[in-house]
């Protein structure tokens, strides 16, 4: 069991990391800044985990990660398809 929890942070520690460098996701700042806080949440468990240290103040960051990630997204569905849309791809730019 605890190779799969092991699995699971490492998981979110991952695709919370490239969701938040990539320059193609779409996402509000709320929803970057959960994902970048769920990360840094995860690599402090791993680093917790592997030390035999308390995880609770690890745990606590990841769900608020979590929890600011949801919030973030809500936010962005209650305002609108629009909203956190940056134009980064080509075929969106005008021809100047």
């Amino acid at each position: 069991m605890a190779a799969l929890y092991i699995l699971a942070l490492l998981t979110v520690a991952l695709v919370c990391a490239l969701g938040v460098l990539h320059p193609r996701y779409e996402d509000t700042l709320l929803q970057r800044i959960g994902m970048a806080v769920a990360c840094l949440g995860a690599v402090a468990e791993l680093a917790a985990l592997a030390s035999g240290y308390d995880r609770i103040n690890a745990h606590i960051t990841t769900t608020l990660g979590a929890a600011l990630f949801a919030l973030g997204t809500a936010v962005k569905k209650w305002r609108g398809p629009r909203m956190g849309r940056r134009r980064t791809d080509k075929r969106h730019r005008r021809a100047a």
